[in-house]
């Protein structure tokens, strides 16, 4: 239906589009592509808004790409949205020439107004969840230096991974401050069929993420230095639009590979703040949406950290504790999402689907315990685990130093964690004498978060685990409960009484959270495996002994 409002009549506009028009137009979108290929040589930027901000703000830009960057596209004709909010400009031919695709992957002819049409159709979706749904004030208006007063969106042929780019003109801000604002244009690409996601949830995830950098430019300002909070709001804002579509999947192994890296860092090729949108959904499913959106009415006079500082604040949370449940929920991926739901904690809603959180370090406990000594930057996260046997204890360290990461301080603050039979700074009590101890010079900026979650922790002092026991995979454990007065002895009888095996000294002793184990490892004093079945045990310490049984299940 859109095809007939079409702005310009298609032939008219070839006769006064002059041939220098044209030229420029293809001068200006060769130079924007080298820029954003010089960027994305890895394959990693899908848009290409942060790719302009940083640019733009290099002392050494070529002022060639810079001029081209605040030239609008040329196209042939444009439709109007029904709403009448969007203007839709495609080609009706060459190289720019939008095309949909079917199931197959194969170009469905004569498809370019049907092109234009899901478009519009897209764009009045997005604009009525991000503006009437959630509140957030449409873009700026441009004065209709679109051939409207409509907001504009270009298709165009964009190199491979670039899904679109939003632009605006930097040497006429609407608002001149330290955060201008600005009127902006989005561009989309021509045809979605080389990208991570295809068709026409690609072209959904794209209005939305575009079409939020419209929002925050023309509302709450560029903060030059905080890109990677621009790119990680508008991916966010994909789910929220369509969290049927997964493309930000893509991006959550970068993540969960550097959370040791601090929150805010920025680098335009590797880190740009895409896999960061989980921040974003940790804040709708904690808290709110409007949550987030309180962080950038802050945006509007101060930057991101200060902002999201502000706004949890606002709703009566410490922000140190923000950060560091932001770190549980970024354990809880993966095979431990399930973990998170057995004992009632939260994570994110597809958790189960996130990679695993890099684990910094891990050990096994023996004698007096185990000690993690490391370094952390500002606002970042470190994780280790210590496997006890059955049992696996987690620590997640957060470095919740907002100060410092307002000022990009690139400095390493030094910390210990880990489990230790005695000593000080004990967080936490464990069975066996145990304590989970975290030694910082500076307790305010940091937080201790630890995931101890297995069954076998809770478990009495006095059971024998595991039961039933396989000899092939480990030791039977045994409670030890006495005192060593003349030393401690195990004896294996079958059901039928006969004597299979005795074995005696503090070398069968094992020390794990729960308190000491005598260990057996299914053996015959001839060195023979045990058939599966049930045996009793013997244990003694010379002067008292304990009678139970073991049960020996063999593939």
């Amino acid at each position: 239906m859109y095809r007939y409002i079409i702005f310009e009549v298609i032939s008219v506009f070839l006769l006064t589009l002059s041939s220098a028009t044209i030229t420029a137009a293809s001068s200006r979108r060769e130079a924007v592509n080298k820029l954003f290929e010089s960027y994305n040589v890895k394959g990693y930027n899908k848009c290409g808004f942060h790719i302009i901000a940083h640019y733009l703000s290099l002392p050494n830009a070529d002022l060639s790409i810079k001029a081209a960057l605040q030239i609008r596209p040329t196209n042939d004709t444009s439709i109007v949205s029904p709403s009448g909010k969007f203007r839709i400009h495609f080609d009706t031919s060459g190289v720019n020439q939008p095309y949909l695709y079917s199931s197959t992957g194969q170009e469905i002819p004569n498809s370019t107004f049907a092109f234009a049409d899901t478009v519009a159709s897209i764009c009045d979706y997005v604009y009525h969840v991000e503006v009437d749904s959630l509140g957030f004030p449409p873009p700026a208006s441009d004065s209709g230096a679109g051939g409207g007063n409509e907001y504009d969106i270009y298709v165009e042929d964009l190199p491979v991974g670039e899904y679109g780019y939003t632009d605006w003109d930097d040497s006429h801000p609407i608002i001149s401050r330290a955060n201008p604002t600005y009127a902006t244009w989005t561009v989309i690409r021509n045809e979605y069929q080389s990208t991570y996601t295809e068709g026409i949830p690609a072209i959904e995830v794209t209005i939305a993420h575009e079409f939020n950098h419209g929002i925050q430019i023309g509302n709450y300002g560029l903060w030059q230095d905080d890109l990677y909070f621009y790119e990680l709001t508008a991916t966010w804002m994909e789910q929220v639009v369509y969290p049927e579509v997964k493309d930000y999947y893509q991006y959550l192994p970068n993540f969960f590979d550097n959370v040791n890296e601090p929150f805010n860092l920025y680098d335009p090729n590797t880190y740009a703040g895409y896999e960061r949108c989980v921040f974003g959904i940790f804040v709708q499913h904690e808290y709110n949406v409007q949550l987030m959106k309180s962080i950038w009415q802050n945006m509007a006079r101060e930057p991101v950290i200060p902002s999201i500082e502000d706004a949890f604040r606002h709703i009566g949370v410490n922000p140190s504790y923000a950060f560091q449940l932001f770190t549980q929920w970024n354990y809880f991926t993966g095979y431990r999402a399930a973990l998170a739901g057995e004992y009632g904690l939260t994570t994110y809603p597809q958790s189960e689907n996130y990679p695993l959180v890099k684990i910094s370090g891990t050990g096994d406990l023996s004698g007096s315990g185990v000690d993690f000594s490391d370094n952390a930057l500002s606002l970042s996260e470190h994780f280790y685990q210590v496997n006890d046997g059955p049992d696996t204890v987690g620590m997640g360290v957060a470095n919740t130093n907002f100060a410092a990461a307002a000022v990009r301080d690139t400095g390493t603050y030094p910390f210990s964690v880990g489990i230790s039979s005695g000593g000080s700074n004990c967080v936490r009590e464990l069975t066996g004498g145990y304590c989970l101890f975290f030694n910082v010079s500076n307790y305010s900026n940091w937080g201790l978060v630890p995931f101890i979650l297995s069954q076998a922790l809770e478990a009495k002092g006095d059971v024998v685990f595991p039961q039933p026991f396989n000899p092939a995979f480990q030791d039977v454990k045994i409670p030890y409960p006495f005192q060593d007065i003349n030393g401690p002895s195990l004896s294996i009888y079958s059901v039928s009484g006969e004597l299979l095996n005795t074995l005696s000294g503090d070398s069968h002793l094992a020390y794990y959270l729960r308190g000491r184990y005598f260990l057996w490892d299914g053996r015959e004093r001839n060195g023979k495996t045990v058939a599966s079945g049930i045996y009793i045990y013997v244990l003694s310490d010379g002067s008292k002994s304990i009678i139970g049984k073991i049960a020996v299940v063999r593939n």
